[in-house]
């Protein structure tokens, strides 16, 4: 009997079609079936590096049989990866279903780390990345978001979430609103060709100057006193 095989979840890039690792690449290469969020979505990435492994969209196929089918493979010794459209998968997308079943059904899920708009953004932030509340996509309707966003208001903490270019200006006056005093940080369309990391201060009512177009990830550094320190410290240094 050969042993079962393992998924690999696979994160691929977001924007700029180079940030992928060889560990990825090779990966994707090797396996028996890539599932994706979306094939379509997925095409041109595998064109790139040239990965003829056949594909199939995650859902598609399991709204009615499940994931029992993507298991039958496993169970023959064969390996599969999963690909989300841009990103590291589980992070705000169908994935962690899959994940559950499968480490549930005895099946390894292995991890092959890459890019991602969470921690892109906290590597510039200029701030300490503890604590860190990570809200994914804050709900559509308005109530449920500003609940989710004030739960964390009294916290000394950076809080992150996504929004899309159709709620952003409203979730960003929401925002200012909860965090009147906290630095706020606009990451619009990281990693590819019209990126903008923008900061909004707090002693500005209005946000930056920004295109509404392509995909945001929002940072709110919630961290009062050390900000406060630290300008005392930096003022100190020129008294």
């Amino acid at each position: 009997m050969s042993a079962r095989g393992s998924l690999y979840i696979v994160a691929t890039p977001i924007g700029n079609l180079e940030d992928i690792t060889f560990r990825a690449v090779e990966i994707l290469k090797n396996s028996e079936l890539i599932l994706c969020e979306n094939t379509s979505n997925s095409k041109k990435m595998l064109f790139r590096y040239q990965i003829e492994t056949r594909t199939a969209p995650l859902y598609a196929s399991t709204r009615e049989t499940g994931f029992d089918w993507i298991f039958e493979i496993l169970d023959k010794g064969k390996n599969i990866s999963y690909i989300s459209d841009a990103g590291t998968p589980g992070i705000s997308d169908p994935g962690s279903r899959l994940v559950r079943e499968a480490r549930e059904r005895g099946f390894q899920s292995i991890p092959i780390p890459g890019a991602s708009a969470l921690s892109a953004i906290l590597s510039v932030s200029g701030s300490q990345t503890n604590p860190t509340v990570f809200l994914g996509f804050l709900s559509e309707k308005k109530g449920k978001k500003q609940k989710d966003l004030e739960e964390f208001s009294t916290k000394e903490c950076l809080i992150v979430y996504y929004e899309s270019v159709y709620k952003i200006r409203e979730t960003l006056r929401m925002t200012r609103e909860i965090y009147p005093h906290s630095e706020i940080l606009i990451g619009r369309e990281l990693t590819k060709v019209f990126e903008e990391i923008l900061v909004w201060n707090p002693n500005s009512d209005e946000p930056p100057q920004f295109k509404e177009k392509g995909e945001f990830v929002i940072l709110i550094n919630n961290h009062l006193k050390k900000m406060a320190k630290a300008n005392s410290i930096s003022t100190d240094i020129f008294d």
